[in-house]
This record gives structure tokens, sequence and C-alpha cells, in this order.
């Protein structure tokens, strides 16, 4: 897909991807220690990666959890939310999204689950407000889990691809 947010079709679809990112980042499964949260906001994360790419993947990711963040009182996570999950959103994309097959489904869900995991803990490590390493070793079990429930993003990716297999085609330009 030829990214293009001139394209009502491109500006609508992100734009919903983002704030179904933003409300599924809203279900809190679990406060961590670190005063921090588990949500399924990663399920539609990789669902909007592995559909529409990873400019959407990235925007939906990056803009749906910082946007969650400041409304629901974790404003000094959203930053870092914003570089993590944009980063997850778009790796994950750039994997799967032109052949979407199940091993590109995986390795997106591997490799967006390993930025996540790592980044929080790279973020809360070295910036003071976040606690520091012991603090941010203790959020990585309650990351993992976080990961484990996205991965649910490629099972519904492939069910609402096979039950709608002009899903694909929703992000190119109308024929004329």
């Amino acid at each position: 897909m030829k990214f293009d947010l001139n394209n009502p079709r491109t500006l609508a679809i992100t734009a919903v991807m983002t704030a179904l990112v933003w409300g599924l980042t809203m279900v809190h499964v679990a406060i961590t220690p670190a005063v921090g949260y588990v949500h399924l906001g990663d399920i539609v994360i990789y669902l909007a990666s592995f559909a529409f790419g990873p400019w959407v993947g990235l925007i939906a990711g990056g803009l749906g959890t910082g946007l969650a963040d400041i409304v629901s009182g974790y404003a000094s996570f959203a930053p870092l939310s914003l570089v993590v999950h944009g980063l997850q959103g778009f790796v994950a994309g750039w994997i799967a999204y032109r052949k979407p097959n199940a091993g590109r489904l995986a390795l997106g869900v591997i490799i967006g689950g390993l930025i996540l995991v790592s980044g929080y803990f790279a973020g809360e490590a070295l910036i003071a407000i976040y606690g520091g390493p012991v603090v941010a070793a203790s959020e990585v079990p309650f990351n993992a889990v976080q990961a484990g429930f996205g991965a649910l993003g490629a099972v519904v990716y492939a069910a609402v691809a096979r039950a709608y297999p002009r899903l694909r085609q929703l992000n190119q330009p109308p024929q004329i």
C-alpha cells in the first residue's frame, strides 16, 4: 500500500484503527508494580499492521497508546508508549503486510513482542522518572504477558481476512 493520508479512505482507516487501539488500551487487565498497566491495545496494533500496513500500524499503535496513557492518568508514559508501540506496529507490519502467511504473522508478533518488552525495559531503565533498572526488570513479565495478549491480533487478522477477503483491498484507491 502506498501510504497517503490525502486519500480519504487511508485517513479514515488510520483514524478508526487509532481509535480502536485507544479503546482497547483503556481496557486495563492488570496494574503493574511500577504503577503501569497491562492492556489489550496490542491486539489492534497487530490487526492494523497486518491488514493495512506498517504506516497505519505506526500511527495507530503509537498515537492510540500514547493518547490512552494521557487520558487514563499515565501521561508520563505517553512518550515512551508512542515510540515503543509505534515501532512495534511499524516493524510487525513491515514483516507481514506484503505477504501475510502464518510464518510472517508469527514472526511479526514475535519481533513486535520483543520490541515491546525491550523498548519498555530500556525506557524505564534509562529514564529516571520511570524508576530505573530494578523497576524496569520487575515490569518485564507484565510486558511479556501484554505481548502474549497482542498475539491474538494475528488470530483476529487471519479470521477476518478469511471471512472477508476484500479486507486487504480497503486501503487501495477506488477504481474509476
